[in-house]
């Protein structure tokens, strides 16, 4: 079998897999060049399975066995940038393509992500957690790359309408702030594969506090880690989709902080009047227009 693009077919074969093999392709997918540099312990323990279920997974993938594996990423993985290019990118959008189309294709796969996960989105949910947050006495969030971008939207907002919250930038500060957490505080995860290491490491290690996963996969490590989960619609490998995941994110901590802000009516109104009131000394004042003179 051609193993020239292990990442589609694990992408292909995922959805027949049960748990224990999901969570090793989850990783894979989300993490495939370092997964191409581990041991066959290394990945079980990544993983949360054992090296007799890998080598499993390695046969289910249609490959020989663990060896065959590392080189069947490590190969993917090394290959020229164009792999990268339709990864991050995006595969309807080509390096000689003008602006006119480049809009039009990031437009439709944001408004196409929004539309998604807003049909999906378990309101529900999101009012356990706008409850949780009105009702702690700390709320930590965390991320990493583009979802720590909008862990620290997340943060802005809160902490304008008066809530105790904070963005850790890095896991060991996170880690120790939220080992100290306990039931009346809340941990924030945000990760759109929900197999990034470091934010499942976070909301493992906050044993005595509540737990939010937003995540676009309720099947995830993070999400098995977490009291409540928030996902984004689940657009699978089509073009541009990494342009949009961040819009997808921030619709639903829009939609959250919006349900926070309601909870919270008079304290929010009163903060943001306050807030105001401080800010707007630093606002330069329009300028006035000319009246220009009839020739």
């Amino acid at each position: 079998m051609d193993d020239s693009d292990i990442l589609r077919r694990l992408r292909e074969l995922r959805p027949a897999m049960g748990g224990a093999l999901v969570r090793i392709a989850d990783f894979l997918l989300a993490e495939p060049a370092e997964a191409a540099r581990l041991t066959i312990t290394d990945l079980a323990d990544r993983t949360g399975t054992s090296p007799g279920t890998v080598t499993r997974f390695c046969h289910t993938a249609g490959l020989s066995g663990f060896a065959a594996l590392k080189v069947a990423l490590a190969e993917q993985v090394g290959r020229s940038g164009a792999s990268r290019w339709r990864t991050d990118i995006g595969r309807e959008i080509e390096p000689a393509d003008d602006l006119d189309q480049v809009l039009k294709v990031i437009v439709a796969a944001n408004t196409q992500a929004l539309l998604s996960t807003a049909d999906q989105l378990d309101l529900a949910a999101i009012d356990q957690v706008a409850q949780a947050i009105t009702g702690a006495r700390a709320i930590h969030l965390f991320g990493v790359g583009t979802s720590a971008i909008t862990a620290d939207e997340l943060r802005i907002r809160l902490q304008r309408i008066g809530f105790a919250c904070w963005l850790w930038p890095e896991v060991h500060g996170a880690l120790t702030a939220v080992t100290l957490a306990d039931e009346r505080d809340l941990v924030i995860g945000i990760s759109h594969s929900g197999q990034i290491t470091e934010t499942i490491d976070v909301l493992r290690t906050a044993h005595g506090a509540r737990t939010v996963a937003v995540t676009n996969d309720r099947t995830s490590t993070l999400a098995a880690e977490a009291d409540l989960v928030l996902t984004t619609a689940q657009t699978g490998a089509a073009p541009a989709d990494a342009l949009a995941d961040r819009h997808a994110q921030l619709l639903v901590l829009d939609v959250l902080y919006t349900r926070v802000a309601q909870l919270n009516h008079a304290r929010t109104l009163t903060a943001l009047e306050t807030t105001a009131t401080a800010i707007d000394p630093h606002r330069t004042p329009k300028p006035k227009r000319r009246r220009t003179r009839p020739s």
